[in-house]
């Protein structure tokens, strides 16, 4: 099973961003301050089910995200996903519905130090009405990227579970 590229860019997204805020001479915000966001994002995209087919998905992202900087100019980050969509079998036409959920907190991002970010999760894409056993779809994912202190991400190590329930 693949793990799907819109998870995978996201990711990559949002490090990209913590490393642009950390490593850019970003102007330092005040003890307690904080910078909000907070995004619906629809999506449509594919995934493998343990059904054997693809599954044709689409839904709506909500990402809920903090950054704050402390009295020693420590950059924290904490964020929360919450992802819902149904899907069609392209062949079969069953329904499915998927969710997962993320949540962070505390990233810390210091300039001239190596940094290590872990992202994990875990996706159920269930099939609506039990055609046999094992026909439901979860994914467990764990993703380590390490920058060093030029801000040069010198290790992406990406593992993932699929589990048949």
């Amino acid at each position: 099973m693949k793990l799907s590229n819109f998870w995978l860019s996201w990711f990559r997204s949002v490090a990209a961003l913590l490393l642009t805020l950390g490593f850019s001479g970003w102007s330092p915000i005040p003890v307690s301050a904080a910078v909000e966001y907070n995004e619906k994002i629809p999506f449509i995209d594919d995934f493998d089910a343990c059904s054997g087919e693809r599954i044709s998905v689409d839904g709506l992202q909500h990402i809920v995200g903090r950054f704050t900087k402390d009295s020693n100019g420590t950059l924290h980050f904490g964020f929360s996903r919450n992802t819902n969509g149904t899907g069609i079998g392209q062949i079969s036409g069953d329904k499915y519905i998927l969710t997962d959920a993320v949540a962070r907190s505390s990233l810390e991002i210091v300039p001239g130090q190596s940094q290590t970010f872990l992202e994990q999760y875990h996706s159920r894409l269930i099939r609506q009405g039990e055609a046999f056993a094992a026909d439901d779809t979860l994914i467990h994912f764990l993703s380590k990227i390490t920058i060093n202190a030029n801000g040069e991400i010198t290790t992406v190590v990406e593992i993932q579970k699929v589990e048949c329930k």
